[in-house]
């Protein structure tokens, strides 16, 4: 009820408190659905109480510390927000904003824990004017969602001194529950800006074969990611065959990206493993290549997908987004200078704007659908 009504009800029924326990289903998670058919992922409160005590780690909120969370809070987003209460930190949400009306938040309230996706950290770099001093009191920036291109997240961090907290996680392991991330000291190292960190608590990560989760890779080679950990999933609701193939009887949850571990066991993302292209048998990553055709002067946004090729079996093409005019031979000829022949995109269709699930995660199934047959 809202609080300004309370007494128009003061005669309705008192619900009874529940006891529960750590296994019991607390919430039935449906996926994004960005490479398939969205999934209930059977979500406990022993999930959801490690996810927040690990973001509690994580962040360093104090009773003094504001918070303001931007993603939907019928989603696992929403342990940022829990996180800040448990803490005893003030909280402040909002789903649907403008860019002027973010920056306004956090300026008025004196924010000084945000969240924000990677088209929000790329608009804030784009608009110095509307940013000014907005950002003073802010002192970490969540990045979830998708990944931030390394090329942003270092003008970022070198215009406004601002660690970004780069997590990774899924709706399966309520955002780092069971996952990694770059934590502020982290920020001691600039290699740091290519990778998304190391395990949280009680969490462990492996790289597996792509075709045999039995067989671990060793470290710097890429395979799928492996989760293990105390926020994993029961499964998904009602799907026992995607159950067999993503969550093991071991506890390991395979979590569909690609990615590899390095020397010092911090977690570096390649790309979503069903979009990953395979041209005459090369495999192509389209973060890998968008990483590189981000830093033309011309593109604002680009978005690399497959389509399927009668001769090669998939070719690698790209959506691009302009800052001003169309520079196709530009953007083609700077590919050429700094991608492997078969990275580059065969073709390029310019957009108005990229197809994003709730404006943040790119649907690249979208874009295959719209430009088969182009």
């Amino acid at each position: 009820y809202v609080v300004e009504s309370l007494d128009e009800h003061v005669d309705e029924e008192v619900l009874e408190a529940v006891n529960t326990s750590w296994d019991d289903l607390c919430q039935l998670q449906y996926t994004s659905g960005t490479t398939g058919k969205p999934k209930g992922a059977m979500l406990t409160h022993g999930n959801y109480f490690s996810a927040i005590q690990n973001e509690c780690d994580v962040l360093k909120i104090t009773h003094s510390s504001v918070m303001f969370c931007i993603y939907p809070m019928a989603h696992v987003g929403i342990s940022w927000a829990i996180a800040a209460l448990r803490s005893g930190a003030l909280c402040i949400t909002k789903n649907k904003y403008t860019f002027d009306e973010y920056l306004d938040v956090i300026y008025n309230y004196r924010v000084t824990h945000a969240t924000a996706m990677p088209p929000v950290i790329h608009s804030i770099i784009s608009s110095p004017d509307l940013v000014k001093n907005k950002l003073s009191t802010v002192e970490s920036i969540i990045s979830g969602g998708g990944p931030l291109h390394k090329d942003i997240w270092r003008k970022f961090y070198k215009k406004y001194g601002i660690p970004v907290l780069n997590a990774y996680g899924s709706s399966e392991t309520i955002v780092i529950g069971t996952g990694t991330v770059i934590r502020p000291e982290d920020y001691a190292f600039a290699d740091r800006f290519e990778s998304v960190g190391h395990p949280v608590c009680f969490s462990e990560v492996k790289i597996v074969d792509t075709s045999n989760p039995k067989v671990v890779m060793d470290k710097n080679e890429q395979g799928e990611i492996a989760l293990r950990g105390p926020s994993i999933a029961l499964g998904y609701w009602n799907r026992p065959e995607a159950n067999r193939q993503t969550f093991m009887d071991d506890g390991w949850f395979l979590t569909g990206d690609i990615g590899y571990l390095d020397d010092d066991n911090r977690l570096f993302i390649t790309d979503r493993k069903k979009d990953m292209i395979i041209m005459s048998g090369w495999k192509i990553y389209p973060t890998e290549v968008e990483e590189v055709l981000i830093a033309y002067d011309e593109v604002d946004e680009i978005a690399v997908f497959s389509l399927p090729d009668e001769h090669r079996g998939e070719i690698p093409v790209a959506a691009v987004i302009w800052k001003h005019e169309s520079d196709i031979d530009g953007l083609l000829g700077y590919a050429r200078d700094n991608l492997a022949r078969y990275k580059i995109p065969r073709k390029l269709y310019t957009v108005e704007q990229l197809p994003r699930v709730n404006g943040w995660k790119l649907l690249r199934r979208q874009l295959r659908e719209e430009y088969v047959g182009y």
